[in-house]
């Protein structure tokens, strides 16, 4: 066993040299050690996998600085053989690794105080000299190695100062410091390096050798073999743990990225699913989950709960004239106007298209909510600006309260759509509160809906006729045909009872197709009977939304196609608005299908807003004066001069000329004195089915 002398040198000692290169090697080896810990400081604070990063590190360092150590041994000749006992070495390597394990945990910790520093250091650089004076005590020398007190202690001191700074520069490069981070690290770990290389020299420099001194660890010369072996094998270690550690960032940087854009996606799509993208308020979904919780809330405290369901009454008048973005900012300005004048509403939401519903926890009294509505609605008197145009716009709203009203959250929001319906069937810019009523109105309503589609499929519809007869003779000249349902319940339903539901979910022009269909059928078979309703002519009603449809002449060609209509048996009686709304289209549809031998009447005539212009233009046959001034024309010699103002005006274009509405005889009299030439009404005849109207045209 070698013996630890710390003394001044007496007496002859022998010569020691070094190899510059392998001296070189083992600065190398330092410096790349140095820069495979600053490398891994990140890894082992930034990675989830910290643990496993700081028992790599500190193998690899522990190795890094060992090699360095046993390189410097190696390539230390003196003229004598030497060699190393293997247990001391080994010793000095798992020395090297312990304290690299313990100057990692120091630069794990999230701070490292000037105190905690100083005292790793310390601790560090006394491992470090520990290691390397173990390694040296691996040569066994006889006599002892004699070691110099000042270089001795010169060493340690150096040590510790390595160590210390190597730890303040590993800490902080760990942290991600702004600028060239491989930059730093290279210069540090070249420092680095350099400060582990001049403590082993400078313990080197204090060892000194008596002459004739033998070490007793000498074994066969293999020492270039040794070199190279630790060396390649510190290099290989340290550059795959470098390599490895590198990885391991990019693999975490690119997972990061990956989890960070998927996070924001998941945010996104959590934002597209709960935001209305128009508007930005919630959409119809968060409006019935958070009205289900204040629901909840206010039943547990006993308050009440008022939902305000708000239609505009314009937008589709909007969207037609200024364009589907103008009607899309129009929604974005009455949204922000909701958010302004309900800054404490549960919820704000857009239900669909231009609907909104507005949830108010503990509004008051229902006097102090109208108050708060007549304030919304005195806003939307100041007209939105629109690309530097005034927009006036007015709302319908139907209100619900909690706990009067009963249900759940969709219950509810459906309640303030049948009161806001309701509103609006009144006019323009008005509310109502929900009523037990209009939930029953809507019940019978849907039932009717229901009936209404299989009464198409299971013959429940049929045609009921009018006569219009001359007003001089009183000879059948024509006739009407009017809708009726007979219900399986409900019985005969006149059209007031089903038109208003059919336009309102879409099935008024499946209807009115029917109507056309079934009176073209009958023109067919009375032409094909020979009988005397062969030479009627058969007028059935066609609503503006119908008239505008742009397939109607088509449909209607096709249809008088199909059952082979005589030229001049088909009237279709349309209204003044259908007429005037466009009239050159308007002009344009008439003129083909007129061409076809399909005649036309403009009904209520003497309601709108008609240009003789226009209507001169047109291509009437006929024309009937509203019921409105037909009833009370015996008594009233207003209505009187107004029939014969009309009747006048039909003369100059050529038109005939019917009377609705004519109840008795004496109306009958005085109207075929005035020049009408048709009468209609329940004073000539009611509206009958198609086989009773034939048994009396056939026996008149």
């Amino acid at each position: 066993m070698t013996e630890f002398i710390l003394s001044f040198p007496q007496g002859a000692m022998l010569n020691g040299s070094h190899d510059a290169a392998l001296v070189a090697l083992s600065v190398l080896v330092a410096a790349l050690a140095s820069y495979t810990t600053l490398t891994l400081s990140q890894r082992i604070v930034a990675s989830a996998k910290g643990g496993l990063w700081l028992a790599v590190g500190a193998l690899s360092m522990g190795t890094g600085i060992w090699s360095m150590h046993f390189i410097g041994m190696l390539a230390f000749d003196l003229p004598i053989p030497l060699g190393y006992d293997l247990g001391l070495t080994l010793l000095s390597l798992v020395i090297a690794t312990a304290l690299s394990g313990f100057a990692l945990m120091q630069i794990r910790s999230p701070e490292l105080p000037m105190r905690r520093l100083l005292t790793a250091g310390v601790l560090m650089g006394l491992a470090i000299a520990a290691m390397h004076y173990v390694g040296m005590a691996a040569m066994l020398m006889a006599p002892g190695i004699v070691y110099q007190p000042i270089y001795f202690a010169l060493s340690v001191l150096i040590a510790i100062a390595a160590a210390t700074a190597a730890l303040f520069i590993a800490f902080h490069l760990s942290r991600h410091p702004h600028g060239p981070l491989l930059l730093y690290r290279l210069v540090a770990a070249g420092i680095m390096g350099l400060a582990i290389a001049s403590m082993h020299y400078t313990g080197m420099l204090a060892a000194n050798f008596p002459l004739g001194s033998i070490c007793l660890a000498a074994g066969d010369d293999a020492q270039p073999w040794l070199v190279w072996t630790v060396a390649i094998t510190s290099i290989v270690v340290l550059g795959g743990t470098l390599i490895a550690a590198l990885f391991d960032s990019r693999y975490e940087v690119t997972t990061n990225t990956l989890n960070e854009s998927l996070q924001q996606a998941n945010e996104e799509l959590m934002q597209l699913a709960l935001t209305d993208q128009l508007t930005g308020l919630a959409n119809r979904f968060v409006l019935v989950e958070r009205l289900e919780r204040i629901l909840g809330r206010c039943a547990q405290i006993g308050e009440r709960c008022a939902v305000l369901f708000i239609d505009m009454d314009n937008f589709r008048l909007i969207n037609a004239s200024l364009s589907h973005a103008a009607g899309d900012e129009i929604l974005r300005q009455l949204a922000a106007i909701l958010q302004q004048n309900f800054p404490d509403a549960g919820v704000i939401a857009r239900f669909s298209g231009d609907k909104f519903v507005v949830v108010i926890e503990n509004p008051g009294e229902n006097a102090l909510l109208i108050q708060h509505i007549d304030q919304f609605r005195k806003r939307l008197w100041q007209p939105l600006v629109l690309r530097e145009r005034e927009v006036a716009i007015t709302v319908s709203i139907g209100i619900t309260v909690f706990p009067a009203a009963e249900g759940d959250a969709k219950a509810l929001i459906g309640q303030a759509e049948k009161a806001m319906y309701e509103a609006k069937a009144e006019g323009s810019n008005r509310f109502r509160f929900f009523e037990k009523a209009m939930h029953e109105a809507a019940n019978r309503e849907f039932d009717l809906l229901h009936d209404l589609r299989h009464a198409f499929a299971e013959g429940g519809l049929e045609l009921f006729l009018q006569p219009k007869v001359c007003a001089r003779v009183g000879a059948i000249r024509s006739v009407e045909a009017l809708i009726r349902w007979n219900h399986p319940t409900r019985g005969l339903l006149l059209p007031g009872e089903f038109l208003g539901i059919a336009e309102r979910f879409g099935l008024l022009g499946e209807l009115e197709s029917w109507t056309l269909t079934e009176a073209c059928r009958i023109l067919s078979i009375w032409r094909a009977s020979g009988s005397l309703q062969r030479n009627l002519s058969l007028a059935v009603n066609i609503s503006p939304l119908q008239f505008r449809d742009p397939g109607f002449v088509d449909r209607v060609l096709r249809i008088v196609r199909d059952y082979d209509v005589g030229p001049g048996k088909l009237i279709l009686e349309i209204t003044e608005h259908s007429a005037m709304h466009d009239p050159l289209a308007a002009a344009a549809a008439m003129r083909r299908l007129t061409e076809a031998g399909i005649s036309f009447s403009i009904d209520d005539f003497g309601t709108g807003h008609s240009s003789l212009v226009q209507l001169k233009r047109l291509p009437f046959a006929e024309l009937k004066i509203d019921r409105s001034f037909i009833t009370d024309i015996a008594h009233n010699g207003e209505d009187r001069q107004i029939v014969e103002a009309i009747v006048l005006i039909a003369r100059q274009f050529g038109l005939r000329v019917v009377a609705e509405g004519v109840e008795d005889k004496e109306t009958a009299t005085l109207l075929a004195d005035l020049g009408i030439d048709l009468l209609q009404g329940f004073g000539i005849a009611k509206p009958m089915p198609c086989s009773q109207f034939e048994a009396m045209a056939l026996a008149a």
